[in-house]
């Protein structure tokens, strides 16, 4: 929670995208699926069909896409599985049906991730709709004869170290042990392969039909083209109607999950800059549209795409310092999330104000979030030893040192914003200054150098901004409650301005709402996050500062999910 004046207060209470869910268990069928009759092309041009499939005593093919993230983390898992069986007589390919992949960009993916594998791009989705494949990534394995054996997920899980099943290595050694296998069938997850079925899309009413011009447009624009565009932190773009219709069926999901936008806060907790939650009828919508086929309507009438500034200038103008780490961070392919502190390399001789902030992902995409903290006490300087890769990490999301002193922060999809008149940032004369940018990996090694830009006050600001924590870092759960509430209160000893609020839980989090309540009786409701995903949190930034009067109480009530149904 971020506040004003001499005294202050304080809180600290990624996208996929859609497919289908993950399946717990394999679904045996008693009947073969018939053989299929195939061809098909490689990216080196090397022709197949059946007398390919003849001389293996069984072939893989693993539809995958450059655009889905969960796709991408796969990438490595099905190679290696390529390697571990090919000399056992088993064929491999890797199958691009998206139609909003170019030939090109398979070519890139397949160079870039140094696949053995032979990459293939389908003709629209022909391998695809032969095979029964709907979600990238899935496998179907052939046997000699043509027929399917298996079809269905890689495992059962997308973070490698949680696996428990190896679906695709378990029906190869069943093939391989001899066995008479029978077809199985897995729950596959990750993002939908798109078809065009517009020509038997169900029926309706003419006053409820929903395209792309009238409608999609306008919502995509507003609420999800600032990320999901060319260059930006989401996986695939949503600028133009053959982007949304690609990518219809996932929209449809996920926005109905509420899971995109990633906006959190429910209406009625405050009025925030950058909000970019969707309405019922805004929900409706977008199920009607891709429920209908996703119709273009008149694409002449459609809204155009909205204007970003370059994003090689910064947006709020020539910045006095412009700072970032001394060389590039690598990242691995795989893995967990990274939070990789890097100590800034500037001095400041004397305290110092500054008006304002602003980040700039090295790479879109792998940078989730960037935090700047202040370090008083310069303890960062003797975590970063200097050795192998620049910056350094600790246990827990936090910068490793105290008291760290909360600088601003970046988060896709906002906008950086000045200081108020007469109120800047203060860095102690001696201090550090430390970017702390979380990673997620994308199934390749990556290179990342975000940088920090500083805006310094042009005179000393009256007002100084600190942040202060209002929660309970201690307390003690019910185990296997999925329920269990977690309650604290603060009250306020001087008369406030509060600008923002943070709030804040861990992987077993469920909801949590803030209230404030005035010393005439009053309320004002500040924050209430209804399904706390710990991927999406973010500082929330009021558009009209609130004033909280001295002896405010500040009510926090958090709810955590400690039974064994949290997957977290």
């Amino acid at each position: 929670m971020r506040v004003l004046t001499s005294s202050a207060l304080g809180l600290c209470a990624c996208f996929l995208a859609a497919g289908s869910s993950a399946g717990a268990n394999s679904s045996p069928d008693s009947s073969h699926t018939p053989a299929v009759s195939l061809s098909w092309k490689d990216l080196a041009g090397r022709n197949y069909g059946a007398d390919s499939v003849s001389r293996n005593k069984a072939t893989v093919f693993f539809f995958t896409s450059t655009q889905c993230p969960v796709s991408n983390l796969y990438t490595n898992r099905m190679d290696e599985i390529a390697r571990a069986y090919s000399s056992r007589g088993v064929g491999f390919f890797l199958v691009n049906s998206n139609g909003d992949d170019s030939l090109p960009a398979v070519q890139k993916y397949a160079k870039e991730r140094k696949l053995t594998i032979p990459a293939v791009k389908d003709n629209g989705t022909e391998l695809a709709d032969k095979l029964g494949a709907s979600v990238t990534p899935e496998a179907v394995i052939l046997d000699s004869t043509g027929e399917v054996r298996y079809r269905g997920r890689i495992d059962d899980n997308k973070d490698r170290e949680r696996v428990a099943r190896h679906d695709v290595q378990e029906a190869l050694d069943s093939m391989l042990s001899g066995k008479s296998v029978k077809l199985a069938r897995t729950l596959p997850f990750g993002c939908a392969i798109f078809r065009d079925r517009s020509s038997v899309a169900k029926p309706v009413a003419a006053k409820t039909v929903v395209t792309y011009s009238n409608m999609v447009a306008g919502i995509l624009n507003e609420k999800c083209v600032v990320c999901h565009r060319k260059g930006e932190v989401a996986p695939f773009a949503l600028e133009n109607y053959q982007q949304a219709r690609t990518w219809a069926k996932a929209i449809k999901d996920y926005t109905a999950r509420k899971i995109m936008p990633p906006w959190k806060p429910q209406p009625g907790y405050g009025v925030f800059h950058d909000q970019r939650y969707l309405s019922a009828d805004q929900i409706a919508a977008l199920t009607r549209w891709a429920d209908t086929g996703a119709p273009a309507g008149d694409l002449k009438k459609s809204p155009p795409a909205p204007k970003f500034p370059d994003p090689s200038n910064w947006r709020l103008g020539k910045p006095d310092l412009v700072l970032k780490p001394d060389r590039d961070y690598h990242l691995e392919a795989e893995g967990k999330d990274v939070y990789r502190n890097f100590v800034l390399p500037t001095e400041f001789a004397e305290d110092t104000y500054l008006s304002g902030m602003e980040f700039k992902p090295g790479n879109s995409a792998i940078v989730h979030h960037i935090v700047a903290y202040i370090d008083p006490k310069r303890a960062s300087v003797a975590l970063d030893k200097g050795e192998g890769e620049p910056g350094y990490s600790v246990s827990g999301t936090g910068p490793g040192f105290v008291p760290a002193i909360w600088g601003d922060v970046w988060v896709p999809g906002s906008d950086p914003r000045m200081m108020p008149p007469g109120v800047g940032i203060r860095i102690p004369k001696g201090s550090k200054l430390v970017i702390q940018v979380h990673y997620h990996k994308t199934g390749k090694p990556e290179t990342d150098r975000s940088q920090a830009a500083l805006f310094y006050a042009k005179s000393k600001p009256e007002r100084v901004m600190h942040t202060f924590f209002a929660g309970s870092i201690f307390f003690q759960l019910k185990p296997g409650d999925s329920h269990s509430q977690v309650d604290t209160e603060m009250i306020i000893p001087a008369d406030v301005t509060l600008h923002n609020i943070f709030p804040h839980m861990h992987m077993l989090g469920k909801e949590m709402k803030v209230i404030a309540k005035l010393p005439d009786g009053s309320e004002k409701k500040l924050v209430y996050i209804s399904d706390w995903d710990f991927n999406w949190q973010a500082t929330y930034l009021y558009k009209e500062p609130i004033k909280l009067p001295k002896g405010t109480k500040i009510e926090l009530h958090a709810i955590y999910d400690n039974s064994d149904g949290n997957p977290r």
